[in-house]
């Protein structure tokens, strides 16, 4: 077998992790070529216990237990592979014994297809012109406001008329975008964020959370984060405090609005890199998804009281966007799979108990990112934001950009 090669992008300073990781892994391909393959699942088995969802050591985990003559085990890990990534390539040496089971090889060509086939179920809503970079959305009556990475934007689409307009501008790339207390406020993340038209480096991730007038685009209040962040996701509870994540490092700020200040920032230390932050109906809880780990519920009356969603069958990795449905459903939107999807989640206890695909492999090059859910319209998502379309130099390859497409689902 040609070994996966490891390729981690972290995204917080974890040195110590990092190292133990690596050593793991090296201790692994020694293990593999000495052809000591109980060793080599062991040390693949250690390195899962620090990174969860590594898709190099599942895959050579897989490999060893194949080589270890384990082969339902094989079967059961590189099905939840292919959940994740349908295009996995597992044709080779070390798999003979899995492969050469007739059962186990069809049934894993069957979860290829199935994963990889295109599905369709939500609808067009509306779109704004390709020139902006969308990421998040809020609805306010017939008025959807939209945030803009590239300019800083906040671009406002009037459901009824059928048209766009740019609302206000920020000085950073705008990122989460959620409503007041009342229809006439919004609250808007910033960061001075590298794909922004006039990043400064010696600002960078410098951060700031607005509370804006709907009326007039006039900035109410701006709170400062003091430290580096990326905010991509925020909810407003009850409380009247705003929790937002923050992907530079895994820490969750609370925000107070009446205030207007930072109350407090708190490290999820068992996680890696928070994204989409979703509120259930009492507001006593929050779902938190982590982009390498999977989904955690988060008690805000006691941040100690946490527990991580389990899934053997699919691979809860890349989830960006994250919406609360009811107290049994979460949807998801997984931009880091192959291909990209939205998929809708059946929880119970600490256990996600099924996995519903709802939109898979849509004819975009773009990547889908945020959503809501609102009872009386449905679920509606940016389908297609323009994350694919720069240079490694963060220049945007415009004449790639796309329409910007906001999907609904009417029915969940």
């Amino acid at each position: 077998m040609k070994l996966k090669i490891l390729a981690i992008i972290f995204f917080s300073t974890v040195t110590g992790y990092t190292q133990s990781l690596n050593e793991l892994y090296k201790k692994s391909v020694e293990a593999y070529k000495n052809k000591n393959y109980e060793a080599f699942e062991k040390l693949n088995l250690e390195a899962l216990e620090l990174h969860p969802s590594q898709p190099t050591i599942l895959f050579n985990l897989a490999a060893s237990y194949a080589l270890n003559s384990k082969n339902k085990q094989s079967f059961e890990l590189l099905s939840t592979l292919l959940s994740w990534n349908a295009k996995l390539k597992f044709e080779d040496e070390d798999f003979k014994n899995l492969l050469e089971e007739e059962k186990f090889t069809n049934d894993l060509k069957k979860k290829a297809s199935f994963f990889s086939t295109q599905k369709e179920s939500s609808s067009v809503f509306f779109e704004v012109p390709g020139k902006y970079h969308i990421e998040d959305i809020v609805v306010i009556e017939d008025i959807a406001y939209l945030t803009d990475v590239r300019n800083g934007l906040v671009i406002t689409y009037n459901l009824k008329t059928k048209k766009s307009k740019e609302f206000l501008s920020l000085a950073g790339s705008a990122f989460a975008i959620i409503k007041g207390v009342d229809k006439n406020s919004i609250w808007v993340s910033s960061s001075m964020f590298p794909n922004y038209s006039k990043y400064d480096k010696e600002q960078n991730n410098k951060s700031f959370v607005y509370k804006i007038n709907t009326k007039n685009g006039n900035v109410i209040a701006k709170i400062e984060i003091p430290e580096e962040a990326v905010i991509g996701s925020m909810v407003l509870a009850k409380n009247n405090k705003i929790y937002a994540t923050n992907s530079v490092s895994p820490k969750i700020f609370v925000i107070d609005t009446y205030k207007a200040i930072l109350e407090n920032s708190f490290e999820i230390e068992e996680a890696f890199n928070l994204q989409g932050i979703t509120l259930d109906n009492t507001h006593e809880y929050v779902f938190i998804a982590d982009y390498i780990k999977g989904i955690m519920k988060l008690s805000l009356a006691d941040f100690s009281n946490r527990k991580w969603y389990e899934s053997k069958e699919y691979l809860l990795k890349g989830i960006d966007g994250l919406s609360y449905i009811n107290d049994k459903t979460l949807i998801a939107i997984q931009n880091n799979s192959n291909p990209k999807k939205v998929v809708k989640l059946s929880i119970d206890s600490n256990k996600v108990t099924k996995v519903e695909i709802l939109d898979n492999a849509l004819p975009y090059k773009g990547e889908p990112t945020n959503g809501k859910f609102y009872k009386e319209m449905g679920y509606l998502y940016i389908s297609n934001s323009q994350w694919p379309f720069y240079d490694k130099k963060n220049t945007p390859l415009i004449e790639q950009w796309e329409p910007q497409r906001i999907r609904i689902f009417n029915t969940l």
